[in-house]
């Protein structure tokens, strides 16, 4: 047997990641006794509901489980297992829970249950003899956007788990500067008696320097030189447009911003046999010269205004970046030490799908997960387990979505920026001590998070802590029921009733408990 005692007596730690139980039928009560004599055990998808379960039964607090399976809809969090969820309700339009029509014992801890009016368990711990197991009842934690959950529940397992964090928050603005259409807006002038040009300037611009002081924001701001459809040289500006460009760029610099690279024009950098911007109805670029001539044009455009930038930050346009061209950039564009693009794949767009990483190239990733004036419940749900897995805010606007009525739904101005400040208040909230940082801020912490390597060992008094490929210094996240004392060579807030915020200042670290809070 793959999983007899002997062989699991070396393992601390078994996660499921299938739902085929009977695949290990023989294996069951074998595992339920490895737990009961210490070991944690993570059921990471809802299994089968099939007689093989039944030896893990008990061992998990299930007292009983009808046949077949319960459907419903998203999930509530009865706990703070992940920063600024408990009491939240998500995903009642896209979450369809398929799990074990359960009845637990009054001794399992319930963390989730279904966001509908059946209330079904969701994710649970029980503690059996002296192991542990996390059930996780339903099949939707699958995605990319779920691996806050994931990364949640696995640190349930242990009186004490510590894993390294980015803590940054960044706020992107695209196509920003960028040339402002001529004329009027009906909306905008009903609203505000405004062109479209004396809106940005006199009601847009003041509106969002409110929410950048109010939340503490830097803003990173990734600029277009012009719109025109042109994919052939020569690249030249004709916006015209110069005391605009300066005016914005200006403000950005002067409260801290960051002047980044989108585009010289508004056209992802794919070749015509790459059959990418066909589907997006963009013209296709037919020369790698061309794409490299046109981005060194944007980078001497902002040079001309701000001597002293260096732009640092590439946002591919529309978040489409072909293969060819992400291997050229860093050559071209001499100052590059971030590419960032999405962290979510799109169904309907080829985009460049980015981890937060250290590229073989020495190029920063530095994916956006959330984006709009009025995210929707699917994005607080990535950013919710972003902040569990990464302690990351990373958001994107448009200026020109107050234009466009597919992506302002038909919403004034008045409301969207509203939203947006709500939306703000709940991130910041969930997130105390997360750091507002410019995109190549947030790029220097990635490139600090990707190179440490974390050793700890804890017990009852404390934990220490020492850290391989240490630099400066390090964040991490820390899920405890004890209550954290005395830090040497750190520091330690509280986030949620059992998650703390460790910053480490020196390669070794020593946390002291108090006891149970």
């Amino acid at each position: 047997s793959q999983f007899s005692l002997n062989k699991l007596e070396k393992t601390e730690t078994l996660i499921t990641t299938f739902i085929e139980f009977n695949q290990i039928e023989n294996d069951l009560s074998s595992i339920a006794e490895w737990v009961f004599h210490g070991g944690k055990l993570l059921i990471a998808i809802r299994p089968d509901n099939t007689a093989s379960i039944s030896p893990l039964l008990s061992a998990v607090g299930i007292r009983s489980v009808d046949s077949g399976y319960v459907i419903s809809q998203g999930v509530e969090f009865i706990s703070p297992l992940l920063p600024g969820a408990a009491g939240q309700i998500f995903g009642n339009s896209f979450i369809n829970n398929s799990s074990l029509p359960v009845a637990l014992d009054r001794e399992a801890d319930i963390h989730i249950i279904s966001g509908d009016e059946q209330g079904i368990p969701i994710l649970w711990d029980a503690d059996y003899g002296d192991g542990k197991i996390v059930f996780i009842n339903t099949d939707q934690f699958i995605g990319k956007d779920s691996r806050g959950i994931i990364s949640a529940a696995y640190s349930l397992l242990n009186p004490v788990t510590i894993y390294p964090v980015i803590n940054s928050a960044v706020f992107f603005i695209d196509d920003f500067p960028a040339p402002i259409p001529e004329g009027t807006d009906k909306a905008i002038f009903r609203q505000f008696n405004r062109d479209i040009k004396g809106f940005f300037l006199n009601i847009w611009l003041p509106d969002m320097q409110e929410i950048q002081n109010k939340f503490k924001l830097k803003f990173s701001v990734v600029a277009i030189e012009n719109y025109t459809d042109s994919v052939k040289p020569p690249f030249q500006f004709t916006a015209g447009q110069e005391d605009i460009f300066q005016f914005f760029g200006g403000f950005i610099l002067r409260d801290g911003g960051e002047i980044g690279l989108h585009g010289y024009n508004h056209i992802p950098f794919c070749m015509e046999g790459d059959g990418i911007n066909q589907l997006l109805e963009y013209p296709s670029w037919t020369s790698e010269s061309h794409m490299q001539s046109s981005i060194s044009e944007l980078n001497r455009f902002i040079l001309s205004f701000f001597p002293d930038v260096k732009p640092q930050v590439y946002v591919p346009v529309s978040n489409i970046l072909c293969k060819d061209a992400r291997e050229w950039l860093p050559a071209v564009i001499p100052d590059l030490r971030v590419i960032a693009s999405v962290y979510l794949p799109d169904a309907e767009v080829p985009a460049y799908v980015q981890e937060f990483e250290e590229a073989s190239d020495g190029i920063i990733e530095f994916p956006r997960i959330t984006s709009g004036y009025m995210p929707n419940d699917y994005m607080k749900w990535a950013a919710v387990n972003e902040l569990g897995l990464h302690y990351v805010f990373s958001h994107f606007i448009h200026p020109d979505d107050v234009l466009d009525s597919y992506r302002n739904q038909g919403s004034s101005w008045t409301h969207m920026r509203k939203v947006l400040n709500d939306f703000l208040l709940w991130i910041y909230s969930a997130a105390p001590g997360i750091r507002n940082l410019t995109a190549s801020q947030g790029a220097m912490a990635v490139q600090r998070y990707a190179r440490v390597i974390p050793n700890y060992e804890c017990d009852a008094k404390e934990c220490r802590l020492s850290l391989e490929g240490f630099y400066d210094s390090a964040w991490f996240l820390l899920r405890t029921q004890m209550r954290p004392q005395n830090v040497v060579n750190g520091s330690i807030s509280r986030i949620a009733d059992d998650i703390y915020l460790l910053e480490a200042k020196a390669e070794n670290v020593i946390i002291g408990f108090g006891g149970q809070p």
